[in-house]
């Protein structure tokens, strides 16, 4: 509980954070946090609305966790989120966003140095890494190539387990991704089955049920 009022009173208004909306595993270590660098977008604000540390699958081992938010760094969240063990939240400079009626299982790693954005009722597996950054500049012919780039996901996205997300990829609505699949591009058509390393589009035309 300490932790958790901790966190609420450093990123949030007064006015939100007397009510505690996000409830914190003590396990997870806290970084660098800046002052207000939470967001809530919600028309009702309640008491544990968002959980970062908890309800992930007892089959999975948990890694450490950590959350830092730093640089003018932003966590936005639009409603309900639950994030369970093992999560690595790293926002230098950049901005995740939350849509309503997140869950992503254990083991959720996240770097962003620019833009990582998820839509309303996602659902991710375990053991997912999302990064924005090459993380070391690339020269192309002696020009530096940008290192961060955007990453959207779309409204009722299901990403399966052990899936890796890098800069510059955008998942349309309604699709899915494979388990173990790299996801490092655009893919356009809605309701679509993305798989493989690199992932492709497998199936068009999917429906999928939580």
């Amino acid at each position: 509980m300490p932790k958790t009022i901790y966190l609420n009173y450093r990123c949030l208004p007064t006015k939100q954070a007397k009510k505690l909306p996000i409830r914190i595993n003590h396990n997870i270590k806290i970084g660098s946090l800046d002052k207000k660098c939470i967001i809530i977008h919600s028309d009702k604000i309640e008491r544990s609305m968002i959980l970062l540390g908890f309800r992930g699958g007892r089959f999975i081992s948990e890694n450490k966790s950590f959350l830092s938010v730093s640089n003018g760094g932003k966590l936005v969240f639009g409603g309900a989120c639950c994030i369970a063990e093992g999560t690595n939240i790293y926002a230098d400079g950049g901005t995740v966003s939350f849509g309503n009626n997140f869950y992503a299982n254990r083991n959720l790693q996240i770097e962003c140095y620019k833009d990582i954005s998820f839509g309303n009722d996602v659902l991710m597996g375990w053991n997912i890494s999302i990064r924005d950054s090459d993380g070391h500049t690339i020269r192309l012919n002696g020009t530096a190539r940008p290192s961060a780039g955007r990453i959207t996901i779309g409204r009722h996205v299901w990403v399966a387990s052990d899936v890796t997300i890098l800069k510059n990829s955008a998942i349309r609505p309604g699709c899915a991704v494979g388990c173990n699949s790299t996801v490092c591009g655009k893919y356009y058509p809605e309701n679509c089955l993305i798989a493989g390393s690199p992932a492709a589009v497998v199936r068009e035309n999917i429906e999928w049920e939580e």
